[in-house]
């Protein structure tokens, strides 16, 4: 059970001078009488009131016998900014599990390089937010490229070169490929499950996602969204968490024009497929009459325009459907820029999550928005009717600091900035659900009636706001540094 506590700061010494106090030196010169006028006007008011030395006034009058004096008018009560996201589930008491989302794990060729030349291996690029990958029960990446060795970028077999990033073998865009000791960075770090439905999902095509499978089942890393080419039924992935059974099913628009012969890569298509699999396991529509197979499930679509902060029309109808079959919370990714959140409602009154893109976790692309992230905080409460439930939601900004040539994921309130991406991300989500590096990741704070949403730090606030831009253009139009 998360908590929170409150620490209220002492007070500062400002410098002023309190009532009664008069400053000396260098203040100014006393004048002895002056100070004595001062003094008898001062007793003066003390004995008969001010308004007995002004005779222009009338004599106070008393209050009628029995009336009292009114009472001041009551300060209007605090409520909720309008930013800020709430869920029915909240303030519930029931047994509860946090979950952590984090967007697209894109390795460029400066970001592979780091990894593979340090002695931390990939855990160099996200080490100062590693505690806050390894702190909720569960955390989730996507995972963008395959894990496929001796494989270069026509699927041919040749000789693999280790843990380097040889341009031929472990390669960046068009295709991407990492080396297998990314997935035991990953676990290290913290990492419970990836998606691996993607539009790069066949950068090494059918033997790179078997190869890539195979790297990920021996790290021990849980995924999502492909399946071996010998295996019939993967289409989705089932993790228990404190006790509770969550099934993920992750699912792409499209593999890059890369024909998937062997159906080895969850399509998301018209999302029929994907509806029919949330209801077989939650058992509603037509399943209604038979028990539920897990406690809740999470589609996570690789979807939407890249570099667009505005989910299309197609998404939102997707997201809507998903949500009525059963589905407690959509995390969408691929446009490589955050998009906004909302509560959607089922058509039997359920509530549920959608993120429409969680944005680059870690890439080479500089470019404000695709260098601007976040860790979605998403808490699950068991309800009286033994069902779970969304309790809360919060988010934490990240950002990609490039420094020459090394790349590091960093939490931008823990390190004061930059207060442009902090802005974005709050112009996106709000500043209401917004939580701190180093407080409790507690998702219905205002249950605490105390609580209050975080103020702007000086150092976040900016001369103008920022506008929310329909697209941003790749630099240059320079394909190199594309998802």
């Amino acid at each position: 059970m998360l908590t929170v506590g409150c620490n209220k700061p002492a007070p500062v010494d400002d410098g002023a001078v309190e009532p009664g106090l008069v400053r000396s030196g260098a203040w100014g010169v006393s004048d002895p009488e002056a100070d004595a006028g001062a003094a008898l006007g001062a007793a003066q008011a003390m004995l008969v009131g001010a308004d007995a030395l002004d005779p222009t006034r009338a004599p106070a009058q008393p209050d009628p016998p029995g009336q009292a004096a009114p009472e001041p008018a009551p300060e209007p009560a605090w409520t909720l900014p309008e930013d800020y996201l709430r869920f029915d589930g909240a303030c519930s008491p029931g047994k509860r599990i946090t979950l952590a989302f984090g967007g697209d794990l894109l390795l460029h060729h400066e970001l592979q390089e780091q990894a593979y030349a340090s002695k931390q291996g990939a855990a160099v690029l996200w080490a100062g937010i590693a505690d806050l990958l390894a702190e909720p029960d569960l955390t989730y990446l996507n995972l963008e490229g395959p894990m496929a060795y001796g494989l270069d970028r026509d699927f041919l077999e040749v000789e693999d070169p280790g843990r380097t990033f040889d341009r031929v073998v472990y390669t960046s865009y068009p295709r991407f490929n990492y080396h297998a000791s990314i997935a035991k960075d990953l676990v290290a770090a913290g990492i419970d499950i990836v998606s691996t439905a993607n539009n790069h999902s066949l950068d090494r095509g059918p033997v790179g996602v078997d190869r890539t499978v195979a790297a990920l089942r021996k790290a021990k890393l849980e995924f999502v969204g492909t399946r071996g080419s010998g295996e019939l039924e993967r289409l989705y992935t089932i993790t228990k968490v404190g006790g509770f059974e969550i099934a993920w099913i992750a699912c792409t628009r499209n593999t890059n024009r890369v024909p998937d012969d062997l159906d080895q890569v969850l399509q998301c298509g018209s999302g029929s497929a994907v509806e029919a699999v949330i209801r077989k396991l939650r058992s509603t529509g037509r399943n209604h009459n038979r028990a539920a197979k897990v406690d809740a499930v999470i589609v996570t679509p690789h979807w939407g325009k890249e570099y667009v902060h505005t989910p299309r029309e197609a998404e939102q109808k997707l997201a809507q459907r998903w949500i009525d079959a059963g589905a407690i919370a959509v995390i969408g990714s691929h446009p490589h820029v955050v998009q906004p959140w909302t509560k959607l409602v089922s058509e039997d009154g359920r509530e549920g999550l959608v993120l429409y893109s969680l944005g680059n976790f870690a890439s080479h692309q500089p470019e404000l928005g695709r260098r601007s992230s976040l860790l979605l905080y998403l808490s699950l409460v068991q309800a009286d009717d033994g069902e779970l439930h969304i309790a809360g939601v919060r988010h934490l900004p990240l950002h990609v600091r490039e420094d020459s040539d090394e790349f590091f994921v960093e939490a931008i309130d823990r390190v004061s900035g930059p207060a442009d991406a902090r802005a974005l991300i709050v112009a996106l989500l709000g500043a209401g659900n917004l939580v701190t590096p180093d407080e409790p990741k507690l998702a219905d704070p205002h249950c605490d009636e105390d609580w209050r949403p975080h103020p702007i730090p000086e150092w976040a606030k900016l001369a103008k706001p920022i506008v929310i831009a329909g697209s941003e253009e790749p630099p240059d139009n320079d394909p190199e540094y594309a998802g």
